[in-house]
């Protein structure tokens, strides 16, 4: 019998992530999948019923650095084929420079950024040799692509092209090996985050979006570069 390949994905427990850990189950993946701590685990729990042998669920919240330590631990043993950090906010409504607090751009730098790409580092070990390291992006990431006077969006903005800019510093410290990393804007999804929990509609539901990640990765998985994809698989600029 074939092994089933693992793919380790942060941020499970709802929208996006929780899409992507059901697509993953339904391809016959192993999955551990990640929650905060506080979460509503019942629809990640719902799927651990109907794929009792395929998903495992822990704990972590990468603005805390308490929470690294025991999930390493619990991972140590395990080798993935694909790790995905899923994790992020909007942030608050305004995205205003002049108007966020310093708590505020804190609070969207540690969660978009710098937890990830602290979290990642510290997973690595787990990632297999040819493995393959996603990070949720967005095109408003793109410093080329921020070409429309008057929206604004800012903090969001400075927080994924900081991601981008982080992914990029650990495929530098990876790219004498064989692994690829990869920078994935999930398009407008209808989320509580795409649609700012109703306010607005978004552009395409969570299955495209899921789906056309999916299917992005399987298709850029052993490239062995750091690219900026979108789930139609267009390259974005940096």
């Amino acid at each position: 019998m074939m092994k089933k390949q693992t793919i380790l994905i942060v941020g499970s427990e709802k929208g996006l992530g929780l899409g992507l850990t059901e697509a993953w189950l339904e391809k016959g993946w192993e999955v551990f999948a990640t929650h905060l701590p506080d979460a509503d685990v019942s629809p990640l729990l719902a799927l651990a019923e109907a794929y009792p042998d395929s998903l495992t669920t822990g704990e972590i919240d990468v603005t805390d650095s308490s929470y690294i330590g025991p999930l390493v631990a619990r991972l140590s043993t395990r080798r993935f084929d694909i790790i995905f950090m899923v994790a992020g906010i909007y942030g608050p409504l305004h995205q205003s420079v002049l108007q966020a607090s310093d708590a505020e751009f804190q609070q969207i730098m540690m969660t978009n950024a710098f937890g990830p790409a602290r979290l990642a580092r510290h997973l690595l070990p787990m990632l297999k040799p040819a493995g393959t390291l996603v990070f949720m992006s967005s095109h408003r990431g793109s410093i080329a692509g921020n070409t429309e006077p008057g929206i604004g969006l800012e903090l969001y903005r400075a927080s994924k092209a900081a991601l981008n800019m982080l992914a990029r510093c650990i495929y530098m410290d990876l790219s004498q090996g064989e692994h690829t990393v990869l920078c994935i804007h999930p398009g407008w999804a209808v989320t509580a985050m795409g649609t700012l929990d109703g306010a607005v509609e978004a552009e395409i539901d969570v299955k495209t979006s899921v789906n056309g990640m999916v299917d992005v990765i399987a298709l850029h998985r052993n490239d062995k570069k750091h690219l900026f994809l979108d789930f139609e698989n267009n390259t974005w600029p940096w």
